[in-house]
């Protein structure tokens, strides 16, 4: 399990998402290379999208692990994971609504379902199916 960081996100994706994440300090990885080549695959390399996923990966790692505390005399030292899981989860919350942002909707128009000629003619609202070459009426609901 690899875990690299040359501190450049602008030019490295990998490192984009890392940054994004949290995830630079060398002493304390949370997700390794493979995983975010993978996040990365699965979300078409937009780097807020994988972030917001690892972080979410990140927060259930936490979420499996129990809080406790151990006290030896007068020293004692506990553990919050389930307090650092939810600080990943409000992260990927913010990383989801940084790439709604960044990348808002837009309608997509696929040519190749559609026709390229009109077919929109005088006459069209003729009742031709009724064997008549009328008008429908024109029908009135009540409110």
């Amino acid at each position: 399990m690899s875990w690299t960081y040359s501190g450049d996100p602008a030019n490295n994706a990998r490192d984009e998402v890392r940054f994004l994440v949290g995830d630079i300090d060398t002493t304390n990885q949370q997700i390794n290379d493979a995983e975010i080549a993978y996040l990365l695959a699965a979300w078409n390399n937009d780097a807020y999208i994988s972030a917001s996923f690892a972080c979410e990966s990140i927060a259930g790692r936490f979420n499996a692990k129990a809080d406790g505390s151990k006290s030896v005399g007068d020293l004692s030292i506990s553990t919050r994971f389930v307090e650092q899981a939810k600080a990943y989860m409000e992260r990927a919350t913010n990383l989801r609504n940084t790439a709604s942002r960044k990348y808002p909707p837009s309608p997509i128009w696929d040519s190749a379902g559609y026709p390229n000629t009109s077919e929109f003619s005088i006459g069209m609202q003729r009742n031709i199916g009724s064997g008549t070459n009328s008008v429908p009426p024109i029908q009135n609901f009540p409110d």
